[in-house]
């Protein structure tokens, strides 16, 4: 089944969604629908939701004085994008809360940032992400991001049962792990996949509520990367982001090296 190829564009200015509608037609692969007002946009996600894998949305339309367009998009599964003209930390704690993907200032320099935003969302649709952690509400927590992100996820309750998982379907980007986990711990789990599938063909990014000594141990013994609990969202956007886009460029120069030699 093709994915939704659709960007939701709300933007009370009919000149500011004529140029960001018309800047990510010229620079994606993606085509636009463009709304107004809040009840433009309620009909519009209902009519188009199949089609629309991402919503950039003004926080301030005429009929919207409650700001209820990122919990609308919520309720319909659709990933949020907010760009707004004015930002301060109230605001940012506000969007952190309504759990937005990312927010943006309206200005071009931000726009372009936004259309590589909006396209890792787009790819992200075929991402399958491995979360190891032995606490149900933490993996919650985790693939409840991961699927605001646009990506699959697949829950292992400790580390030797996410190595079954993985041993019996390899077909993952990314495994996000935690230390501290019966049976098998993340540093284990680490050791024994790294034994058959390298950095170039898997990211790892570990987890553990303590620093220091971890973290070196998590990147000696093969991890891309590490986060500290408490999660911080805005830094694990990053971080998965980060860790998917550079396994693409590898994959992507590889491809290139084995074309040259033919």
């Amino acid at each position: 089944m093709p994915h939704a190829s659709q960007v939701l564009v709300v933007e009370d200015s009919r000149v500011q969604a004529k140029i960001i509608s018309q800047h990510i037609e010229d620079t994606t692969p993606f085509t636009t629908i463009v709304t107004h007002t809040l009840a433009e946009t309620r009909a519009a996600m209902d009519a188009h939701r199949g089609d629309i894998f991402v919503a950039i949305l003004d926080r301030n339309l005429p009929d919207d004085p409650n700001a209820a367009i990122v919990p609308l998009a919520k309720s319909l599964d659709i990933p949020a994008v907010v760009m707004t003209a004015s930002f301060s930390e109230e605001v940012r704690q506000q969007l952190i809360e309504q759990n937005v993907v990312d927010y943006f200032i309206k200005s071009m320099a931000e726009i372009n940032t936004m259309e590589r935003l909006i396209e890792r969302l787009y790819k992200n649709l075929s991402v399958r992400v491995l979360v190891a952690d032995d606490s149900r509400l933490f993996r919650s927590r985790i693939t409840s991001l991961l699927h605001n992100l646009n990506l699959q996820s697949v829950e292992a309750e400790d580390g030797q049962q996410a190595l079954d998982i993985f041993t019996a379907d390899p077909n993952f980007s990314l495994i996000i792990t935690d230390y501290n986990m019966p049976r098998l711990d993340g540093f284990d789990l680490i050791e024994a996949i790294r034994a058959h599938h390298p950095k170039d063909t898997l990211s790892i990014i570990g987890i553990s509520a303590e620093n220091g000594g971890h973290i070196a141990r998590f990147l000696k013994i093969g991890a891309n990367d590490f986060l500290v609990k408490p999660i911080q969202v805005e830094e694990f956007t990053c971080r998965v982001h980060q860790q998917l886009d550079m396994l693409e460029m590898i994959q992507d120069y590889k491809r290139m090296c084995e074309q040259f030699k033919k």
